[in-house]
């Protein structure tokens, strides 16, 4: 097949930490690499970690998520990986060529890897989009401590979003509402132990939120005990929905991709059902961490040269393996 026909070798489809990483590793084993990101580089650490701490990555202890991603991207294009600003919107397969379709234009590849990343979780209850919009009082993340001075602010969830959310706002907001499902959480003890002893929120367990009210601005919080049934109300003007994270398939359709439940499926090497096309990170595994998404790039980089540049030492397995 001549080569006029594709871009480059391998097409990255997110320009988060496994996007980036990925093509790092690809580009430095001497690769053509596009990564295509729509929105900001960095995906979910730029925003919930930009001016945050992040403090579970090896080797890089107490660094903000913006210096990594600032690394990651100067690495990068210093092994001459291209990064374009350009939102896909579909996948193509035919024969050995696979085409990503942007808002710009048509990429052939002889590979590529979705790294596509996760987006915040909705509850899907009333007024929930409403009050998302415009700055109306419902968010996901503290990305901008000093937008909750002054407010009472109810957070949801259980997890460490949640909990960073509470230490992160406890000194400017006017009160703290953390609710949560569960008669614990799951979040690092000693932060939580620090809520409790501090007395920094109102904790409101074996709840969550039924109803977001109000008129233009979000002005209640409708909580459902989750035992008694029972509803009531409390004022706030900010609630921060720290509620997990979700996966979107839609522009992957056409490709025909197995998947299991919200993520795609994925053998041992990251490859999918389909030839020439890798899964990784949020998109295809359930634990969410930085270090993990990195590892699973740097695997489907390694396997992505294998399979186009076929080196003596790799095996083009058969889908499924027994590993999947």
């Amino acid at each position: 097949m001549s080569d006029d026909i594709f871009y480059g070798d391998l097409g990255i489809i997110g320009g988060g930490v496994g996007g980036l990483g990925c093509a790092i590793i690809a580009a430095y084993k001497g690769l053509k690499v596009t990564v295509f990101e729509g929105g900001r580089l960095g995906g979910i650490v730029t925003t919930l970690y930009a001016r945050k701490i992040v403090e579970n990555y090896p080797g890089a202890p107490s660094i903000l998520g913006k210096r990594l991603i600032d690394e990651f991207v100067i690495q990068a294009r210093e092994v001459q990986a291209e990064i374009k600003d350009e939102r896909v919107v579909n996948v193509e397969k035919q024969d050995d060529i696979l085409t990503i379709i942007t808002n710009e234009g048509r990429y052939s590849f002889r590979s590529i890897v979705i790294a596509t990343g996760s987006r915040p979780a909705e509850l899907g209850i009333p007024g929930e989009r409403k009050f998302r919009m415009k700055d109306k009082g419902v968010y996901n993340f503290v990305t901008d401590p000093d937008r909750f001075k002054g407010s009472e602010v109810v957070i949801v969830g259980g997890g460490d979003t949640a909990i960073d959310a509470v230490h992160a706002i406890s000194n400017i907001a006017k009160k703290i509402y953390l609710v949560h499902r569960r008669d614990s959480f799951r979040a690092a003890e000693t932060k939580v132990s620090q809520i409790v002893d501090d007395n920094l929120a109102e904790i409101c367990y074996n709840n969550v939120v039924a109803e977001l009210k109000g008129d233009k601005m979000l002005e209640e919080v409708v909580l459902e005990n989750v035992d008694t049934k029972m509803r009531r109300e409390i004022s706030a003007d900010k609630c921060i929905l720290a509620v997990g994270m979700s996966t979107n398939l839609d522009i992957f359709e056409d490709l025909g991709l197995e998947t299991d439940g919200k993520y795609i499926r994925v053998d041992k090497e990251m490859r999918t059902n389909i030839q020439g096309v890798f899964a990784i990170g949020d998109i295809a595994t359930q634990y969410q961490l930085i270090v993990i998404a990195v590892a699973q790039g740097a695997k489907a980089a390694h396997n992505a040269f294998g399979m186009i540049r076929k080196p003596y030492w790799y095996k083009d397995e058969v889908w499924p393996t027994e590993d999947c």
